[in-house]
């Protein structure tokens, strides 16, 4: 995965985190108790303070991993494939330099799935699922994606879309179904993914 410079780290909130390691005889979770199969997640956080009030991305990453080693363990190939990441999109300040940030306040939700397939894994298992099977986990120069499963918006205008593609508003629509039935079918509550959806239907403009 690309890192982010200094500058765009301050632009980027991180939102949520949840991953499934494999275990031999089950799972562990960041209190060290061994669970079975199909329980609960090794980690997971939620952020629950206000968008502008979080610290950066890469900063909150940097505190969790402290308070839990493991995390700095685990690969992405060791991880299940329930294993996921969410992060809301806020604009900060304009790129370049402007004097104020009108017509910039469209704000995002995505959703990425954190495993990936090792090395020696089956060729012909998808790697990386995705909608439509558009994502890769390995770009041309061989770094890691994260792909895109699910997105959410608020305040994005129905404009930015192309008038003669209305495939990628159908795609917006299918993406957020998509973010909407995974938190249901695993009963998480994602504070800034209800704000997205209540707020869904007058963020057309």
């Amino acid at each position: 995965m690309d890192t982010s410079s200094e500058t765009d780290v301050d632009r980027l909130r991180g939102s949520s985190l949840e991953a499934t390691c494999r275990l031999d005889g089950g799972f562990q979770r960041d209190d060290g108790e061994m669970h079975s199969r199909s329980t609960r997640p090794i980690f997971e956080y939620l952020e629950t303070d206000p968008p502008f009030g979080r610290e950066p991305l890469t900063d909150k990453v940097s505190i969790l991993a402290s308070k839990f080693p493991d995390l700095k363990t685990l690969r992405s190939c060791d991880l299940l494939p329930t294993s996921w990441m969410s992060v809301a999109w806020y604009p900060i300040y304009r790129i370049p330099t402007g004097p104020t940030l009108k017509d910039l306040d469209a704000c995002f939700l995505t959703f990425h799935y954190l495993s990936t397939p090792s090395k020696d894994s089956d060729p012909s298992t998808p790697a990386c699922p995705s909608l439509g099977g558009i994502n890769r986990c390995m770009n041309a120069a061989g770094k890691v994606t994260l792909p895109v499963f699910g997105l959410a918006s608020y305040k994005l205008r129905s404009s930015i879309w192309s008038s003669n593609r209305p495939e990628e508003q159908q795609l917006a629509a299918l993406l957020m179904q998509a973010a909407d039935e995974w938190l249901r079918h695993r009963q998480v509550y994602h504070p800034d993914f209800q704000f997205f959806l209540t707020h869904y239907n007058t963020a057309w403009r």
